[in-house]
């Protein structure tokens, strides 16, 4: 999707397709299938004007789609997918008590931003994320969207800044052995006594494999870059 570029401009006017079609239009002309495993309801019910620049590259025009819904992109086995992870999704797995860890970090890390404005057409929406104000005062940030054209619209742009926010923000990584069945964006629990963490719900926002031929044996190894849920 990096090496993709436009040779001449797209463009869509308000309510010509909406972000789904224009997700599947992109994946086609860029040759990589494209499926949705779970969807949020602007993903079908927002049809923005949107244009694709010439020589803009595929990637960049998929993730100005993505910012105007709170799905996220993820790998399947054909292609692409793209899912909506909810903060009331289950955990799928637990490490820390059949499947061990065998080394973790954790950690809290401050927020990009705590405080989100959003301006449309004719429609502002603001709100913040309180929980770490005290400690790094507010950090801005401003989205401007023309397509934003109701209180409503602009109310659930401020939440979806904020849920992606709060996904995104680093929770540290554990190194775990190969769990073959591991998605990124699975919610997962983790028990570690020694950090003191029972149960504990982290979303899985990134996975690397490595085969290490040192020691006495060879073996695969999980780790497993983790963000809130």
């Amino acid at each position: 999707m990096e090496r993709w570029r436009a040779r001449r401009q797209f463009t869509w006017s308000a309510g010509g397709k909406n972000i789904k079609d224009l997700l599947s239009f992109v994946m086609a002309r860029v040759g990589v299938d494209y499926s949705v495993q779970s969807s949020s309801t602007t993903m079908t019910s927002h049809y923005p004007a949107f244009t694709i620049h010439p020589g803009e590259a595929a990637a960049v025009a998929v993730k100005r789609l993505f910012a105007m819904v709170p799905d996220v992109i993820t790998f399947s086995l054909s292609g692409f997918a793209s899912i909506n992870p909810l903060a009331s999704d289950p955990s799928t797995y637990s490490y820390g008590t059949d499947h061990v860890i065998l080394e973790a970090r954790y950690a809290e890390m401050s927020p990009d931003f705590n405080q989100v404005q959003v301006f449309g057409t004719g429609v502002f929406s603001e709100d913040f994320e309180w929980t770490d104000m005290p400690l790094i005062y507010n950090l801005l940030r401003q989205v401007h969207d023309l397509n934003l054209d109701t209180e409503q619209k602009a109310d659930d742009r401020v939440a979806r800044e904020l849920r992606h926010q709060i996904m995104g923000q680093g929770r540290g990584r554990i190194a775990v052995p190969v769990n073959a069945g591991q998605e990124t964006y699975d919610v997962i629990d983790i028990t570690d006594q020694g950090a003191g963490l029972s149960g504990a719900k982290r979303r899985v926002m990134g996975i690397r494999t490595d085969y290490n031929v040192g020691g006495p044996l060879p073996r695969y190894l999980h780790t497993l870059s983790l963000g809130g849920v």
